[in-house]
């Protein structure tokens, strides 16, 4: 209903446009005559039943429509043998019919063939000629009012001049069948009711071609296309059918040019140069090829796999040796090829004269195949012929002449013209084989030769069904499509420089509608080294223990193949996603399973394990031996201050043991829809049948564009005075009006003889005295005129033409001569100069203008579905969107005056998946959209700062992930520090060693006449306190963050401070050895090389040996401090490198070699007979030291960063507290609690006497 009423008021406007409108002369005659008529290239050949064909027979064509002339007929030139062969083809096939006694007998068939000339104008022009039968050679002596003489169509070649040429014959219902439009659009049989085929439709071709690239895996390709309907509907299909399957993705999509664009071409041919796709899909035509090819060959580039269409397949024109180094080993997409017997025989019988083709003198197209193939030229009145061009005589021999015209061995396009021809027929002959009284049409009647409508052939052919005699079945499905088969052709070039398009295989069709592909690899060539497929892929496959991560902006094909991290694995091929192993579990070092966990402890098969079962067994092999001599030497009591084991209080075993630290015994709507928000095109935007009660609560809130609203001054009292009989709508018969009339006031108005039109007696009478003001009508609201108010802006561009034109002054016009049109004989051409030129603007203030492609300023309004509380709707118009003059769409809205259909009255949130916020990463949902995705924390050590990151980065060497993984701190310093706990205990033991050997200094100093003090050199006593306290004041340098000075002075300080310590206690064991020699007969000589003088140089000496190796190990290769990032992921360990690992061992050693000496003198002093004999002592401290030490070693190679230093640090205090308490706590005990055994007497044995 609303669809009549806008109609009638479209129509109302025309009328009240027209109204106005002075120039209209009621004095001049009314004649009228044919607007123009074609001179077309064409052949004809007449019979009882005409067939029509359009065939491409020259690529191009020159126009000259500048409209300051009377356009002239086009130019076509460059003759296409193969186009020509096609028509003839056609010829051929009538002959055949013609000639043949079952099919169609007593019936000739004729034809009219013309030359398209690859122009869609030019094929418009033919297809009128033979439908209205206004083109020569169809000039009838009846009245035009009869049957189109033509009653079927084989053609076009391109799809775009078929879908055209098809909607118009479609008018007439003339039956059209194409050999050679492959564009799936035309399976629509809503558009193309008499449309028919005997090629595949581009839909199978892309089914067929995604078949062969899944053969290849070949997922990432360039996609080139023409310029027109037939290269935009494949690229349609083809990204349809390629997202749907999801076996791949486009690297490039481009447009070829029509004309040779050098700049467009080269454009194209860089993306492709640089592009990593190694397979080019092309959907064009030839001339396309031919002008692309020029620039690839002029880049150079090789190493393209390209696949064909079945549009230039065939073509040999691009088998060149130029163009083949590129082209060799290109796989396509062919029309089955077919064989017709005797066509070849009847192309030799083609001659200018030839009876078989005419009778008249109008197969022009016979001529400019003469011309062309003999290259001569037809004295013709009015052409002039060159000197250097020979005549023809049109008795040149076909047959001596090597020509591709002749060339049958690869029929495809001609076969299914033949096939098209003969379907034609079998349709027209079954039609003749009717029963009267059982056909098909009304009444069971049939159709008749005399009486034929195309219609009716158009009945027969949808039922055709019959075998050529090569053995293919034609017939045609409900869309009028043939049987869905295509042969795949490999360009082969041949060692010797020739091309040979070799036939390696079939896809087709299956009943159940699956791409069957039957292909013989083994002989396909391939132009590349390898002779094997290439490889085409974005992006290589990412194997088990990688994720896919997307890169940003780039098709879904393209992507990084990412480690998994630690403790995640992924097992299949092209994961997008990496899984956390189980609790116990681990990832193994490929990331492709999880393994258990690997349990940790000390082992004996480990170079810890081994160092410290070395050590306890050495330990216990020491103490086996320490045992044999105390069992020896029972009698002698031993007091220990660090055995705790609790078989050491057995007094049987141990009567002489004692111990100061405790045993180990004490350590015991239908679907009521609702929540959307929906966007309206501008076709329903402004639909008031959508505004009902039981619609708005789900269409509430609709955002819309609008065409632009406009006002029409006087329009309404303008259609208030509409009314039947009204003289302003003219004399002849206003049925319109009369039937907007009766749809208004619900009447039906009587005809002349008093009878109501549609022959009803119920329906109430029309007057016409109605009044229409009093009536509530959706035809006088003008509050939204839209479609109206454009219709309103072409009536008064076309005036504002006109009176531009009628402004012309003679002599100064832009026609011919300088001359103006004349009102009384304009010619549409004329009117179409002014209007490209027209510039005005509207009552309304619309500026009306036409850019180059005849298009208004593009402007909209944005709408809004306001639903109010009382069930009222109305549209409000919330904005305009317009595109600016750089080409920038502008758009201005009111968003606070949006209504919003939804609770919160704010605009819906509406995504497949929140955006992932920095910390995170985007991995995308296998076989879902690209906007549908998980957010995946980043792993330790990498971050995102950006939302919707599709990868995290690392970290640079020095820096770690924060906790949200959105930004990289600085790791943290992980040294031996003196705020930590085991830091600072180690400070507080150091210190309190360093205390205490001040404490034992002054002890001694105070008591320093004292025998005890004085005895064995206390000058020695006192070095080795005092480098003692130095020992214990070296291991701060081991506290606190390594720098270059602590490094160098930490190692050297602790070298030469330990060995003066023990030099000292070799040189004081070697004079106890030396005072108790002397004590012998014959030893006193032995005194003489252990003076004080002696005892100092040696000292100094082997302490200089020390500084020695410290200097040249410093010098060559000293410590320095080191960043260890590789230890912890996460922080950084301070340490100091070794340097020279030799120069460290040679420093350890030689502490080592004078610790040895001096346990082992001061174990061959043990037995001296002395009451007080210090060579005891030092072969304690001795033992303590070397135990240390020993286990020292171990210990620090398997301890980690500042543990190491640790190590060493208690090393260093654990032998000087040793050393310390072995060598002076007994004679502190004298002093401070024994006075009475510091006398010279109670050292010597000479006091009170044992009891």
């Amino acid at each position: 209903m609303r669809a009549h009423k806008e109609s009638h008021l479209l129509i109302c406007i025309c009328l009240f446009l027209f109204s106005f409108s002075s120039h209209t002369s009621s004095t001049s005659s009314l004649f009228c005559r044919l607007q123009r008529q074609f001179n077309l290239n064409g052949m004809q050949k007449f019979g009882d039943v005409i067939l029509g064909g359009i065939f491409e027979i020259n690529f191009f064509s020159a126009f000259s429509e500048h409209f300051t002339s009377e356009p002239n007929d086009p130019i076509c030139y460059g003759f296409d043998l193969v186009g020509f062969r096609q028509a003839q083809t056609m010829a051929f096939a009538v002959d055949e019919i013609n000639r043949n006694s079952q099919l169609l007998p007593n019936i000739s068939l004729g034809y009219s063939l013309y030359d398209s000339c690859g122009k869609l104008g030019i094929s418009f022009r033919a297809a009128l000629s033979m439908t209205s039968g206004r083109g020569e050679p169809f000039q009838l002596n009846q009245s035009c009012y009869r049957n189109p003489p033509v009653l079927g169509i084989v053609g076009d070649s391109s799809s775009t001049r078929t879908i055209a040429v098809s909607s118009m014959v479609s008018l007439y219902r003339v039956p059209m069948v194409s050999y050679f439009a492959t564009c799936s659009c035309l399976s629509d049989r809503s558009r193309f009711p008499s449309f028919f085929r005997t090629i595949p439709s581009d839909a199978f071709q892309v089914r067929a071609m995604l078949q062969i690239l899944r053969r290849f895996n070949w997922t990432w390709f360039g996609l080139l296309i023409s310029d027109e309907d037939y290269g935009r509907h494949a690229a349609r299909s083809f990204q349809a059918d390629l997202a749907e399957s999801g076996g791949g993705c486009l690297a490039y999509l481009e447009v070829l040019p029509w004309v040779n664009d050098v700049a467009e071409l080269r454009r194209i041919v860089s993306i492709m140069k640089k592009s990593t796709s190694r397979v080019v899909i092309v959907f064009a035509h030839q001339s396309n090829m031919l002008n692309l090819m020029e620039e690839v060959v002029k880049q150079n580039v090789t190493g393209l796999q390209w696949m064909a269409s079945e549009a230039w397949t065939a073509a040999k024109v691009l088998h060149t040796p130029s163009y083949m180094p590129f082209l060799a080993g290109t796989l396509g997409i062919a029309i089955r090829r077919g064989e017709i017997t005797g066509l070849r025989e009847f192309l030799l019988r083609i001659r200018p004269d030839n009876d078989t083709l005419s009778s008249q003198d109008n197969n022009n197209l016979v001529k400019l195949f003469w011309e062309h193939i003999f290259q001569c030229k037809f004295d013709s009145p009015g052409i002039e012929v060159g000197e250097k061009e020979r005549l023809c005589t049109g008795n040149e021999v076909l047959r001596n002449v090597e020509t591709e015209f002749l060339d049958l061995s690869n029929l495809r396009p001609e076969y299914n013209v033949y096939k098209a021809v003969y379907a034609l027929a079998h349709a027209l002959q079954d039609m003749m084989q009717c029963v009267p009284g059982s056909g098909p049409f009304k009444g069971q009647s049939c159709a008749s030769l005399q009486g034929l409508e195309p219609w009716q052939i158009i009945y027969y052919l949808q039922r055709v069904n019959f075998s050529t005699e090569f053995g293919d079945q034609v017939s045609f499905d409900e869309n009028g499509d043939a049987l869905p088969i295509y042969d795949v052709m490999n360009w082969r070039w041949l060692p010797d420089g020739r091309t040979e398009v070799k036939n390696v295989g079939e896809v087709k069709e299956l009943a159940s509608k699956i791409v069957d592909l039957i292909l013989d690899e083994d002989k396909i060539f391939w132009n590349f080294e390898s002779k094997k497929p290439p490889r085409s892929l974005c992006s290589e496959i990412c194997p088990p223990g990688t994720r896919m991560a997307r890169k940003k902006g780039e098709p879904v094909c393209c992507f990084d193949c990412i480690p998994c991290s630690e403790g995640k694995v992924s097992n299949e091929t092209d994961s997008t996603e990496c899984t956390n192993c189980p609790k116990d579990f681990w990832s193994n070092l490929r990331k492709d399973h999880c393994v258990p966990k690997r349990m940790e402890f000390i082992s004996y098969v480990e170079p810890l394990g081994i160092s410290l079962t070395t050590a306890s067994l050495f330990g216990a092999l020491l103490c086996t031996i320490v045992l044999g001599i105390f069992t020896h030497h029972r009698t002698t009591p031993v007091v220990s201050y660090f055995a705790t084991c609790s078989c050491l209080s057995d007094r049987r075993q141990f009567p002489s043991f004692f111990r100061t630290i405790p045993s180990d015994a004490f350590q015991v709507v239908k679907q009521n829809v609702t929540g959307l928000q929906w966007m309206a095109s501008e076709a329903w935007s402004a639909a008031k049948v959508l505004h009902t009660p039981s619609y708005m609560p789900f269409l509430a809130g609709t955002l819309g564009i609008a065409i632009r609203r406009g006002e029409v001054p006087g329009l309404r009292d303008f259609l208030l005075t509409l009314r039947p009989d009204n003289e302003t709508l003219g004399s002849q018969d206003s049925t319109l009006v009369k039937q907007f009339w009766e749809n208004v006031f619900q009447c039906k108005f009587t005809s002349s003889h008093g009878e109501l039109l549609d022959g009803s007696t119920s329906e109430r009478i029309c007057t016409g005295n109605e009044v229409l003001r009093n009536i509530e009508t959706e035809f006088l609201d003008l509050s939204n005129l839209r479609p109206e108010y454009n219709v309103y802006k072409a009536v008064y561009a076309l005036a504002h033409a006109l009176q531009d034109m009628l402004k012309c002054v003679p002599g100064r016009g832009p026609f011919k001569g300088q001359g103006c049109a004349n009102i009384k004989r304009i010619a549409p051409w004329q009117l179409l100069y002014y209007l490209e030129r027209v510039n005005f603007t509207t009552t309304f203030g619309d500026q009306v203008s036409f850019d180059e492609n005849g298009d208004a300023l593009p402007i909209y309004d944005v709408m809004n579905w306001m639903w109010h509380p009382d069930g009222s709707t109305e549209v409000k118009n919330m904005g305009e969107v317009k595109e600016l003059a750089s080409k920038v769409d502008h758009l201005i809205l009111d968003a606070e005056k949006i209504f919003w259909n939804f609770e919160s009255k704010k605009p819906p949130w509406s995504v497949c998946s929140e955006s992932c916020p920095p910390g995170t990463r985007m991995a995308r949902k296998k076989g879902e959209p690209v906007c549908c995705f998980d957010c995946i924390p980043c792993s330790e050590g990498k971050v995102s700062n950006e939302t919707d990151s599709t990868e995290c980065f690392n970290c640079p060497e020095d820096y770690w992930s924060n906790p949200k993984h959105d930004h990289c701190i600085p790791k943290s310093m992980e040294f031996l520090s003196y705020v930590e706990p085991l830091g600072i205990s180690l400070t507080t033991a150091s210190i309190s060693g360093a205390l205490l050997c001040t404490v034992v200094i002054g002890v001694f100093t105070y008591h320093r006449t004292t025998p005890v003090v004085r005895a064995n050199n206390s000058e020695l006593s006192f070095l080795i306190l005092l480098s003692l306290k130095l020992c214990f004041l070296c291991s701060l340098l081991f506290i606190g963050q390594p720098r270059l000075w602590t490094c160098k002075l930490r190692h050297a300080a602790f070298g030469i401070i330990f060995v003066l310590c023990v030099s000292c206690i070799l040189v004081k064991t070697m004079v106890v050895l030396a005072v108790f020699k002397a004590s012998k007969p014959g030893g006193g000589g032995s005194l003489k090389w252990f003076g004080a003088m002696q005892q100092r140089g040696t000292v100094v000496f082997l302490t200089l040996i020390q500084a020695a190796i410290c200097t040249t190990w410093l010098v060559t290769s000293s410590p320095t401090p080191h960043k260890n990032t590789q230890y912890h992921n996460d922080k950084i360990i301070v340490e100091c490198l070794v340097g020279s690992t030799v120069g460290f061992g040679i420093l350890l050693s030689y502490i080592g070699l004078l610790a040895i000496l001096s346990f082992m003198l001061a174990f061959l002093a043990r037995n001296l007979p002395d009451n007080f004999n210090e060579a005891k002592f030092i072969t304690f401290s001795m033992l303590v030291f070397c135990a240390v030490w020993i286990a020292f070693i171990p210990a620090y190679i398997n301890s980690p960063g500042k543990y190491a230093d640790a190590v060493e640090v208690f090393a260093i205090l654990a032998s000087s507290f040793g050393l310390l308490l072995a060598l002076f706590g007994p004679k502190c005990f004298i002093i401070l609690l024994k006075p009475e055994k510091n006398t010279k007497k109670a050292l010597m044995g000479r006091g009170t006497p044992r009891s």
